[in-house]
């Protein structure tokens, strides 16, 4: 796609198709950076519901907004790597701050929801 539009071989479309998915990846992760705190500060302020739930606002505006900038992108290099790259970096992201929210949780009801590799040792 991207190369029938450049006049590109076969070999430089998959190179440049593969940069479109690095750049959708990038661009997820540059927009949770800008729009978000770290996954840290959600699991150790995450327990006041009211914080917890503005974060997760912005964890969703993240999202929307780079699969919004990689859509743009997509259509422009007509080619849907840069969205598949963004969504794969989207969906890895909703998981690290999902799960640091849950964490949160867990100290202030005590159940315990996150998945066993995830957890952190307690001190003795």
């Amino acid at each position: 796609m991207a190369g029938e539009m450049t006049g590109i071989d076969s070999k430089e479309s998959k190179g440049i198709i593969g940069l479109g998915f690095a750049a959708g990846i990038y661009i997820a992760y540059d927009a949770m950076s800008t729009l978000n705190s770290s996954p840290w500060t959600h699991e150790t302020f995450g327990s006041d519901p009211s914080k917890a739930a503005s974060a997760q606002q912005y964890v969703r505006l993240a999202i929307i907004s780079s699969t919004a900038l990689s859509g743009l992108t997509s259509w422009l290099m007509r080619s849907y790597s840069p969205l598949a790259g963004t969504t794969v970096a989207n969906v890895q992201l909703f998981y690290v701050y999902w799960n640091a929210k849950r964490k949160a949780e867990e100290r202030t009801t005590g159940s315990s929801r996150s998945f066993a590799w995830t957890r952190t040792a307690k001190a003795a």
